[in-house]
């Protein structure tokens, strides 16, 4: 089972190999595939081609045996450089995250402050409100309204009628029939 990270091949089982010791270790190691940042992986990959190198020269003695545990430290070195990369791979995402959640946690306390500031402006407000006599505290034009008894849409001249004083129902006609005069 392979997973991938970064781009780079993880076999879940790092015991086994699905080659030779050699051929995991090339594979690794190729310049196709990077390890890691070069910095956290150099060493390994350096001590990787060395062995390689060592299993090459043992096998061109007819060394089998020490070339076979040469080829078997370069998979073991290649897997270091593997893991060191998934390593600092970890390591940058686990800052990022740090450095998200501090800055969430900066715009958390920013929001908190308007808020409250929100609330205390809102507090000032009502206590103006409440400090106001009751005729301030009815709307402007409440207060106008108030002694106009015709509604807002009502033509000027009907304002002008509400407010002159009343008069009797019949009007003037009732003075008429009374005989006085006008």
């Amino acid at each position: 089972m392979l997973a991938t990270f970064g781009g780079l091949a993880v076999s879940a089982r790092p015991g086994q190999a699905d080659g030779d010791d050699r051929g995991v270790a090339e594979a690794l190691v190729k310049p196709a595939a990077p390890l890691g940042p070069a910095a956290v992986t150099a060493e390994a990959v350096e001590q990787t081609s060395d062995a390689l190198e060592r299993a090459t020269r043992f096998r061109a003695a007819g060394d089998e045996s020490h070339a076979m545990a040469a080829d078997g430290l370069a998979r073991e070195w290649a897997e270091t450089a593997r893991d060191l990369g998934l390593a600092a791979a970890a390591e940058k995402m686990a800052d990022d995250r740090k450095r998200q959640a501090i800055q969430a946690q900066a715009q958390l306390q920013r929001t908190k402050a308007l808020v409250e500031e929100s609330i205390a402006r809102l507090g000032r407000l009502r206590a103006e409100l409440d400090a106001l006599s009751p005729e301030a505290r009815r709307p402007a034009g409440a207060a106008a309204a108030g002694s106009d008894a015709t509604p807002k849409g009502a033509p000027d001249g009907a304002r002008d009628h509400a407010n002159r004083p009343a008069t009797t129902a019949a009007g003037p006609r009732a003075t008429a029939d009374t005989g006085a005069a006008p």
